[in-house]
C-alpha cells in the first residue's frame, strides 16, 4: 500500500475491497454452478421462491466485514513500513 492510499479515507478503502471481494465471489459462484448443473436454473429458480433476499444479504454483510479487515490490516501495514 503505498502513501498514496495511506491519506485515502479508511471507509473508500473498505468499500473498494468489499465490492471486488463481492464481486470475486460471486463469479465463482456462478461458474461452479453453471459448471456444476450445466445450466443456470438455480439463479431463476431462487429468484421465483424469493430466496435471493437471504442470498443478498448475506453476501453484503461478507463483503462489508472483508471490506472492513482487509482496509484495517492494508492501513496497518502501510503505517508500519
Amino acid at each position: 500500500m503505498s502513501k498514496h492510499n495511506i491519506r485515502e479515507p479508511f471507509w473508500k478503502t473498505a468499500l473498494r475491497l468489499g465490492i471486488f471481494f463481492i464481486i470475486v465471489v460471486l463469479l465463482i459462484e456462478l461458474i461452479w454452478e453453471l459448471l456444476s448443473s450445466g445450466n443456470l436454473n438455480a439463479i431463476r429458480s431462487s429468484f421465483d421462491d424469493g430466496t435471493w433476499i437471504n442470498y443478498a444479504i448475506s453476501r453484503l454483510i461478507i463483503g462489508i466485514v472483508y471490506g472492513l479487515t482487509m482496509a484495517y490490516y492494508l492501513r496497518k501495514n502501510a503505517k508500519r513500513k
